[in-house]
């Protein structure tokens, strides 16, 4: 890194405060980085600090390979699947994308209607499975869906493949295990023999933190290890319940990834940090997660899944075999970076769950979104809109779709007409939340504040974890001059959202207002640290610190 032109990292540090003796590095992005990754760091783990240090770089090489190559027009074709089978291109066939949405309904034909005149970014992947070769892929679509889910990198090229597959099984088995609370079956820790594992566990033990090991790996043929740890005396004022998982060919090194990620994410369980849930959700109470901690099955370690080899190769070669007896089909695309030199892939295994996408299976919806994201003139958006309501005349996510665009343009009032339609067109329960957010915030930007907060209450009465709809919430309540509801809503959208410094300048607004200068100083600061370019928050901290000199 040090060798580039272009400055990726500013500094790797250490920021466990000791108490597990389990290491844990942050990678501060560079200027450059950020401007690609849009974030300012990344955390890595590992049982020892060179490993930690190691991993936090290599996350910060991963995500600055991925999205260089996404917004590097030069690596794409553009243009619809008719334009490149015109072409000659051998593309990947369209029962892959209904595939990889899970829908069984929307035929091929009716998807090639739907995405007709969407010019779509296209790149070269290598297929991986079955008869290897190369094959055109519409990258647009796989990021709509996946979007930063497939990424890896390595020290060679086997060892960013078996990242990519490894990461994408865990996603899939823990959103199905999630999403069905299915059961699974307790690992017998005294059958651990690995070293490293038995280390870590101890660790736990001496500082009395409860930790539940479960078998994760479904049918998959590979190891994955589901993690949850609580600290019963500092949960919850200074720690949280930490739900994670590991995944690799061998069952005891999924748990050593498994238990670092735990400590990865769970601030020494004494700081009273709050992590950003991912593969799986954050549980608010042990009861949440009864089918993990209270399942009768055992299961030894030498009982599991176990395809390791010495060979990492081989290991990659084990990993794609299980998915493909388990009927996926995978492919990579070489996203590595021509100066970093890192080797980076982006893989796809269409078919493959992961919790953040949307569990609706219909290919509609995600036609409707790859629309928006392609199409920047609003004009052409709704005429596109408008063909696809004609094939699909139910479809709340089109109305949906076509308020985003009036809020686009500014037409807070047409675009109130859409959302209010779409909610009478029996939205799916994940997405009413949404809906009530957008006219929410037109209400909001229309004055009518009274009316804001009830639909954005309607909304939390879908989805309570919505930090959008807390903040909105916010803004309306300071409108009004209720601060002190103002300061509660802002300050759980901050327990759901710890890196939102937005909604930390929005409580030191409102202390400000009340005039509790201390606290205002205090959310001001922490606002700052986490965007400096939050001009207001800046003054209004100068203009504090100088009444109170």
């Amino acid at each position: 890194m040090k060798n580039l032109d272009i400055n990726i990292v500013s500094e790797v540090r250490r920021i466990d405060n000791g108490r597990l003796d389990i290491p844990v590095y942050f990678s501060v992005c560079g200027d450059d980085a950020s401007q690609y990754t849009g974030t300012k760091k990344q955390m890595g783990k590992g049982a020892s600090p060179i490993q930690s240090e190691a991993s936090a770089c290599m996350e910060l090489a991963e995500r600055f390979s991925f999205f260089s190559f996404s917004k590097n027009a030069d690596n794409f074709l553009l243009g619809d699947y008719e334009e490149m089978r015109a072409a000659g291109y051998p593309v990947l066939d369209m029962e892959h994308l209904l595939k990889s949405v899970h829908d069984t309904h929307t035929t091929v034909a009716q998807l090639e209607k739907l995405l007709a005149g969407i010019p779509m970014q296209w790149t070269w992947a290598t297929k991986m499975t079955g008869e290897e070769g190369e094959v055109l892929i519409p990258f647009s679509w796989f990021f709509a869906i996946n979007e930063f889910n497939g990424p890896s990198a390595g020290n060679t090229q086997e060892e960013a493949a078996l990242q990519g597959l490894c990461e994408i099984v865990e996603r899939d088995v823990c959103s199905r295990i999630n999403r069905d609370k299915l059961p699974t079956a307790k690992i017998d820790v005294e059958t651990i023999k690995d070293p490293v594992a038995v280390e870590l566990l101890e660790k736990f033990a001496k500082n009395n933190i409860e930790v539940y090991l479960n078998d994760f790996s479904l049918e998959t043929g590979i190891a994955s290890v589901g993690a949850l740890a609580i600290d019963r005396s500092t949960f919850p004022e200074k720690s949280e319940i930490v739900y994670t998982a590991g995944t690799t060919p061998n069952p005891e090194k999924a748990i050593i990834r498994a238990i670092t990620e735990v400590a990865q994410l769970a601030g020494d369980f004494n700081t009273g940090s709050n992590y950003i849930a991912s593969g799986l959700p954050k549980p608010l109470s042990m009861s949440e997660v009864t089918y993990l901690t209270e399942t009768a099955d055992q299961v030894t370690i030498d009982e599991m899944v176990d395809i390791s080899d010495d060979n990492i190769y081989t290991e990659v070669k084990n990993c794609l075999d299980s998915l493909k007896n388990n009927g996926f089909d995978v492919y990579m695309i070489d996203v590595c970076h021509p100066q970093l030199q890192i080797p980076a892939l982006y893989t796809i295994i269409p078919g493959a769950h992961f919790r953040e996408r949307s569990m609706i299976c219909n290919a509609g919806l995600f036609c409707a979104k790859l629309l928006v994201e392609r199409i920047e003139d609003p004009a052409e958006q709704e005429v596109k809109l408008g063909e696809m309501s004609v094939l699909l005349p139910d479809a709340y996510y089109l109305e949906f779709y076509r308020g985003k665009n009036f809020v686009a343009a500014g037409n807070a009032e047409a675009a109130l007409i859409h959302f209010d339609k779409a909610l009478t067109l029996k939205p799916e329960a994940e997405d009413v939340p949404y809906i009530y957010s957008y006219k929410g915030c037109c209400l909001r930007d229309l004055g009518r504040y009274a009316e804001a907060i009830e639909a954005l209450q309607e909304g939390l009465l879908f989805d309570e974890e919505r930090p959008d709809l807390h903040n909105t919430l916010g803004v309306c309540f300071f409108k009004l001059e209720q601060y002190e509801t103002a300061i509660s809503s802002f300050k759980r959208a901050i327990e759901l959202n710890p890196a939102s410094g937005i909604d930390y300048a929005n409580v030191g607004v409102n202390y400000m207002r009340l005039g509790h200068k201390v606290e205002a100083v205090e959310f001001f600061t922490v606002a700052l640290s986490l965007d400096a370019s939050l001009d207001f928050a800046q003054n209004a901290l100068n203009q504090l610190l100088a009444e109170t000199a």
